[in-house]
């Protein structure tokens, strides 16, 4: 599918008043004629945009005098749901939403191109040809599951921005335990989310500088939230796991997509501005799912081997050798090593 394919979805104001008016009651009615005043429509057309969110996904309880209530959300990304979580969360920056995609971060940067400015957000429900560090392909076909990009445009030297990937993972991971409170999520360095061994999201940041400025930053995230792992390719089961099967039921996804919005942007505003007195290395280490584990590595041509222990301030795995010595991994991948039986 060409770029020009992908159809961009977004919220309808009707749709917008009546979801909001119904979400705000947290489980109450609302009546019909209060919904058609504020709509200017007639009570019959309000029934008839109630079964239109019913088709959709949505589900609402229905009682002569006093109105409507809702039930249930769809179990698929709704933009009207995420605006209504964004403004909750009080993020102000725009969010575009494609059902379907190519990648994120590919839509984000053509998004770019075409004069929008950050910060924005792109999210889909699947994409693709959804891409993970080094050119890897992110197997991402699941409409249960979450993709989304973000652009910022910080325009400060390079260096300043340097552990934001490492805060990124740190927020997001804080704000998922939220919905898997009985089994610890974990940081895999540099980009990977765990859960016993087993990922459940990467990450993907990329960068545009301009002599010695960081122009554009586009930070991309897939998770996997309400699939099945048992229906993952033979070649990821063993190895891959969602948050549905993490904590045992389906999760609501458009609340988890603002989650991950805002911990995004927190991560942000951590690099450029240091708001917090907390620093990378005490953050990270009750998260590593490193620590203390043998591992092996490569940087460059270079083969590190040993036991993984923290991260130094600038966001390094340091591992300390069999001989003892303290050695720095910057960059690259990292193996777990098989414990000996």
């Amino acid at each position: 599918m060409s770029p020009e394919s992908f159809r961009q979805v977004e919220s309808t104001q009707d749709e917008a008043v009546i979801l909001k008016a119904l979400l705000d009651a947290e489980g109450g009615f609302i009546s019909g004629s209060l919904l058609a005043k504020e709509l200017g429509i007639s009570r019959p057309a309000v029934l008839g945009k109630i079964n239109k969110l019913r088709e959709i996904g949505f589900d609402f309880q229905a009682i002569r005098n006093k109105g409507y209530s809702l039930v249930a959300e769809p179990k698929v990304i709704h933009p009207s749901l995420l605006q209504h979580h964004m403004q909750a969360a009080d993020l102000s920056f725009e969010v575009l939403y494609f059902p379907v995609i190519d990648s994120t971060n590919s839509e984000a940067e053509r998004q770019l191109a075409n004069g929008r400015q950050g910060p924005f957000a792109v999210v889909s429900s699947c994409q693709t040809k959804g891409r993970g560090r080094l050119g890897r392909d992110w197997h991402s076909a699941s409409s249960e599951n979450l993709y989304l990009s973000v652009v910022f445009e910080p325009n400060i030297p390079a260096q300043r921005l340097q552990p934001f990937t490492l805060w990124a993972g740190i927020q997001i991971c804080r704000a998922l335990q939220a919905f898997t409170p009985s089994r610890a999520l974990k940081i895999k360095w540099p980009n990977d989310l765990h859960c016993e061994a087993r990922k459940f999201a990467g990450m993907l940041t990329e960068a545009r500088m301009d002599a010695d400025l960081l122009r554009t930053i586009i930070f991309g995230i897939g998770i996997n939230v309400n699939s099945n792992p048992n229906e993952f390719p033979t070649a990821f089961r063993s190895q891959a796991t969602s948050l549905h099967a993490i904590c045992g039921k389906a999760l609501p996804i458009n609340q988890v997509a603002v989650e991950t919005l805002s911990a995004i942007d927190r991560a942000y505003r951590i690099s450029i501005q240091k708001s917090t007195t907390e620093s990378l290395t005490e953050a990270w280490a009750p998260l590593s799912a490193l620590l203390g584990k043998q591992i092996s590595g490569l940087q460059g041509n270079r083969s590190i081997s040993g036991v993984a222990e923290s991260i130094d301030e600038n966001g390094a795995l340091q591992v300390r050798a069999p001989d003892g010595r303290l050695q720095l991994l910057h960059a690259g991948d990292v193996t777990l090593k098989k414990e000996a039986d």
